[in-house]
């Protein structure tokens, strides 16, 4: 085992970096291979310009602290996001094998790191809590989100109304997105709380800790189905699912 793999970190956002660097450990510690970690740097969707915002996220995912960091005297062979070592390799391993690698010890170790400094009951309302994650284009998009961000809200209010009818009356619905209310009509009710253009940690948390998970087409709330032991109910796209989750059309 001379060579030592880690995540390439590359500029884009939070919940595509962290679904890397979740693909890249497991990837390699289930294959006998030595990983180092290499700490966030770029991180895209930094609206505040926030100086912090790395670290923040550092302290979200809390792995820096518990697995050997990369350093100049290692042997390092790069995991880089567009060569055949993880296109070919990593990536398509991990979505291939995905119940196997989301069930083994490695995958547990991501979750313990997440735990670790955080409450498991974040929301202490005592409600069955559903996060709904809504992804829609913002200004650092450029255009670019495509149909990752129009998935119309008929869609999500479909699951949510479905939940209702199997859950009774014991719900809160968190609908977490960006864009004004008013983008949102169609999902208001007493059982639904907006979290809009809230902090991306309180955000991701959340979602995480939600009884159930909405997730959108989206690595950020992809990666928090990955991490959670909640209820999953998932939108096909690029990213395989989980046997269990649920699929929604």
């Amino acid at each position: 085992m001379s060579n030592i793999y880690y995540s390439y970190i590359a500029t884009d956002g939070f919940g595509s970096q962290y679904q890397k660097i979740i693909e890249s450990y497991i990837c390699c510690k289930y294959n006998n291979k030595n990983y180092a970690y290499t700490p966030l740097i770029n991180i895209e969707h930094n609206y505040n310009n926030d100086p912090n915002y790395a670290s923040r996220l550092e302290h979200l995912i809390n792995i820096k602290d518990n697995i050997i960091n990369t350093n100049d005297k290692m042997d390092i062979k790069y995991i880089n996001v567009n060569n055949d070592l993880y296109t070919k390799h990593i990536r398509i391993f991990f979505s291939n094998n995905i119940d196997t690698l989301c069930e083994s010890e490695h995958m547990k170790f991501i979750k313990d790191c997440f735990w670790e400094n955080k409450e498991r009951n974040f929301f202490k309302n005592g409600k069955i809590n559903v996060a709904v994650q809504i992804r829609r284009e913002n200004y650092m998009d450029r255009g670019g989100a495509g149909e990752r961000a129009s998935t119309p809200n008929i869609y999500y209010l479909n699951i949510m109304n479905q939940i209702r009818k199997n859950n009774g009356d014991d719900l809160l619905f968190h609908i977490y997105s960006q864009g004004d209310i008013s983008q949102f009509k169609e999902l208001e009710n007493n059982d639904v709380v907006f979290h809009l253009n809230e902090d991306i940690i309180e955000t991701f948390i959340g979602m995480v800790a939600a009884d159930k998970l909405i997730i959108s087409p989206s690595s950020f709330s992809y990666v928090a189905a990955l991490i959670s032991d909640g209820e999953i109910y998932y939108k096909p796209f690029w990213h395989n699912p989980r046997k269990e989750w649920i699929i929604c059309g």
